[in-house]
């Protein structure tokens, strides 16, 4: 046996090792490709069916909270603003469908924030209530502006202080009365997964 095949020889077992390696980094991959995929498919059609349903239920004075915008912040400040910005297309989509009487309206607002609503807060204590209430709020009142300017001021009713007073304003308060109880909902599935898989 010559020197050449005994090298060959040697460096089989590293070679099967690494292929073993690569073979499981691609396995654990596409398992947190999958997971992402269920996550998101998950949180849409759970946002579909409260829309559709329980929320009717749990209007005041013709007042629902947007819980898309409340889920769609959390998330986006637990994850990034790529999946931020994903989620929130999905979910303006369905908005649109479902409520809009301009589709795209949803779709660009919700795209718009689910990118930025994690940009003040990069670096952040998780636990702490603080920024999820700030951002929600503040993307509340964002939202229902824009929205009101697209749907209502750009086509001659400029009643403005009627719908700050009656729609803008209460649904802030909603929505930051059930940020708590859905961010810490959100952030302890994300931590649970966090844990089993990684930061997928």
């Amino acid at each position: 046996m010559t020197v050449g095949e005994q090298a060959g020889l040697t460096r089989n077992p590293l070679s099967s090792r690494t292929r073993e390696l690569d073979l499981q980094s691609t396995n654990q991959s596409e398992s947190e490709d999958f997971m992402r995929v269920l996550i998101f498919s998950i949180i849409i059609i759970f946002n579909f069916l409260l829309s559709t349903t329980w929320l009717q239920g749990i209007a005041i004075g013709g007042i629902m909270p947007n819980i898309a915008l409340i889920i769609l912040v959390c998330y986006a400040l637990l994850r990034d603003d790529i999946e931020g910005a994903i989620m929130g297309f999905f979910m303006g989509l369905l908005a649109d469908m479902l409520f809009g009487n301009i589709i795209g309206v949803s779709t660009l607002l919700m795209t718009l924030l689910g990118y930025f609503a994690a940009k003040p807060f990069r670096e952040f204590f998780k636990e702490n209530y603080i920024a999820p209430l700030l951002l929600v709020g503040a993307s509340t009142l964002a939202y229902e502006f824009l929205y009101y300017v697209v749907n209502f001021l750009l086509l001659g009713r400029t009643d403005f202080w009627r719908y700050l007073v009656t729609i803008i304003l209460p649904t802030t308060v909603y929505n930051l009365v059930l940020c708590i109880f859905i961010y810490r909902a959100i952030y302890a599935i994300n931590n649970k997964l966090e844990d089993k898989y990684g930061k997928i």
